[in-house]
């Protein structure tokens, strides 16, 4: 009897479906498609499969609370009261059968509101246009006010990409001229499941400028919602750039942070931990250089640090490992330098990152790190040598006199040094020089390297007593 009574109860579940035709315009199909979720589904689960022309999200029905939808059309900023009014019907009650029944079977037959800039950049009078090329007409400055040059969509889909717009992450770069805005959302596979709300942080802002506040956001957001596993598989964003209240530019379209995406959805599949803790590195150090008092060497090595995790450019790993170098030495903020990619196991997963089929000497990179830390103040003129090195060879002999001249000094300073790790250099016979030929290998062996040395060096009292 209970497995029957069981069997009723889940018949009487009834299931929506709704559609979410694609415009092509990228942020505003990314709102639409988040906003009518959680309009629909809200905190229960929806399911979201791609058709190529539009999405389907199905699910559950549930009762849906409007003061839910409320506490989210809040968190926007500059919201109008027109938009407020598009969940409203003309009773003044909200409108949850008029937007279900809109979206159950799209029709054409509806009231259209205007789309602004906040929607998308290319829905904007102005500098944007959906078609500038064949519609020229559109670059024509806003202060026409011409109304044939608005784009106009159905208050429905208005009303979900407003939604939609509440979880978007702001990204904001500040001058003394002019603010820089940007909103991003995360972009999902062709199949996911949205369970409860999509929660994270909503602020970020980096004094480095370029590319750094938004691939701050960017891996955020991908960490706060690993233990969901949603497939996120790029991001697109809303850009605005003014001065005072006068529009300057502006822009919208994917950051192209599939790469970035993928490491981090294999790593959430695989449970590979070691990855994950290279992205809260990452996200450590640029938070702990977002302060405005960061200045130098730190927001360059934000800078090239930001471009690494997007690109795994091996240019960007030799001046991250040589920025590194001299934010230690310089003794003076050096501690979210010091944590960056410190430990044996990180950086051998940054190689792995990077598909680099190099594997650094442990033994020998602690040999140089004794030798270096027994240095002083002086360690980075011999560091520098080896940063130098144009070849496999040049690299290796420049590490066979650092260790005798290190052994020599060690002596002297009744400070013993385990040498065994330099019978690590004699496994680079000629077979095995023969790949260090290609200038990337070398590259990332030497850089990756050279970060195993500052993450084994005895460094931080020392700098420490020496800022002080």
């Amino acid at each position: 009897m209970s497995v029957m009574l069981m069997s009723s109860l889940k018949l009487q579940l009834e299931k929506s479906v709704y559609k979410i035709y694609k415009t092509g315009i990228p942020f505003y199909d990314a709102a639409r498609l988040v906003g009518a979720a959680h309009l629909f589904f809200g905190t229960a689960s929806a399911e979201v499969q791609d058709f190529g022309a539009y999405w389907e999200i199905s699910g559950i029905n549930i009762q849906r609370d409007e003061d839910q939808i409320n506490w989210i059309l809040e968190r926007l900023r500059n919201l109008t009261s027109t938009e407020k009014n598009l969940f409203r019907n003309r009773k003044g009650k909200f409108a949850w059968k008029e937007l279900s029944e809109y979206f159950a079977e799209p029709g054409s037959d509806v009231a259209k509101k205007p789309l602004k800039m906040e929607y998308d950049a290319a829905l904007q009078i102005g500098t944007r246009g959906i078609d500038p090329i064949s519609k020229y007409e559109i670059l024509a400055p806003r202060s026409t006010g011409e109304k044939k040059k608005k784009c106009f969509d159905a208050c429905q889909e208005v009303a979900v990409a407003t939604l939609g717009r509440g979880f978007a992450a702001t990204v904001v770069s500040r001058t003394k001229r002019q603010t820089d805005t940007t909103y991003i959302l995360p972009i999902f596979s062709d199949y996911f499941v949205l369970s409860g709300l999509l929660e994270f942080q909503r602020y970020y802002q980096h004094p480095a400028g370029g590319n750094v506040a938004s691939v701050l956001a960017a891996i955020s957001v991908l960490l706060e919602l690993t233990p969901r596993k949603i497939p996120v598989i790029d991001f697109v964003y809303n850009r605005e750039v003014t001065s005072g209240f006068t529009p300057i530019f502006s822009e919208s379209g994917y950051l192209g942070f599939e790469k970035l995406c993928t490491l981090w959805l294999d790593a959430v599949k695989n449970n590979n931990i070691k990855r994950l803790s290279i992205f809260r590195q990452i996200r450590f150090f640029l938070n702990n250089t977002s302060r405005p008092n960061i200045t130098g060497q730190n927001m360059e090595l934000a800078r090239q640090l930001a471009h690494f995790v997007v690109r795994l450019d091996v240019n960007s790993l030799a001046l991250i490992a040589r920025l590194k170098a001299r934010i230690l030495a310089s003794s003076k903020n050096f501690f979210p330098a010091l944590n960056l990619f410190r430990s044996y196991y990180d950086i051998a997963e940054v190689g792995k990152m990077m598909e680099t089929n190099v594997e650094i000497p442990k033994r020998l990179a602690e040999t140089v790190a004794r030798i270096l830390s027994l240095e002083g103040k002086g360690w980075m003129n011999k560091l520098t040598k080896l940063e130098n090195a144009s070849t496999m060879d040049q690299f290796l002999t420049e590490i066979e006199r650092l260790v005798s001249r290190g052994a020599y000094a060690s002596q002297a300073k009744n400070q013993e040094i385990d040498l065994s790790g330099v019978r690590d250099v004699e496994r680079y016979n000629d077979e095995e020089l023969q790949k260090f030929k290609d200038s990337r290998t070398f590259r990332s062996f030497k850089s990756l390297f050279l970060l195993t040395v500052l993450g084994k060096m005895e460094i931080k009292r020392r700098q420490q007593e020496g800022g002080e």
